[in-house]
């Protein structure tokens, strides 16, 4: 359970996620060590799993997808080196079961994620195109 001291110091670095730890003590009214126990405290409990840039230059508005796919044939290399000349698709991914290719997409809009799902969707070899749009993407591990 965690007390109010807690609950800002969650609020202010899911904000701020490089504050230092002397100006985060200052705004919760608590000693630089005590701020620094309770970060490490609510680290190792799982409450603060990790920390997080925000990277400039990316538009927040880009809209990022799945497009699962199913191939009529394979092998599927020409298909590999087509998706990967695409600078909207960031991975490709040969995976096991009904499906054959799962591809990130990243695209500026809806109409350019139509337009370049449309695409993908007329290369030969290509049988079935299905698209999730990610709502929210929150935590990425490494």
């Amino acid at each position: 359970m965690h007390d109010a001291i807690d609950r800002k110091i969650i609020a202010i670095l899911s904000k701020e996620a490089r504050i230092p730890v002397k100006t985060l003590a200052a705004r919760i009214n608590l000693s630089r060590s005590a701020t620094s126990e309770r970060i490490t405290r609510l680290e190792k409990n799982g409450t603060i799993r990790g920390y997080r840039a925000d990277i400039g230059g990316l538009d927040p508005a880009n809209i990022s997808a799945f497009l699962f796919i199913r191939l009529s044939h394979t092998p599927m290399l020409g298909i590999l080196d087509t998706l990967a000349a695409f600078p909207e698709v960031k991975r490709v991914s040969s995976v096991s079961g009904e499906l054959d290719l799962v591809v990130e997409v990243v695209a500026a809009s809806m109409e350019h994620l139509n337009n370049v799902r449309n695409t993908i969707a007329t290369i030969e070899g290509v049988q079935d195109l299905t698209t999730t749009i990610i709502l929210r993407d929150e935590l990425q591990r490494t």
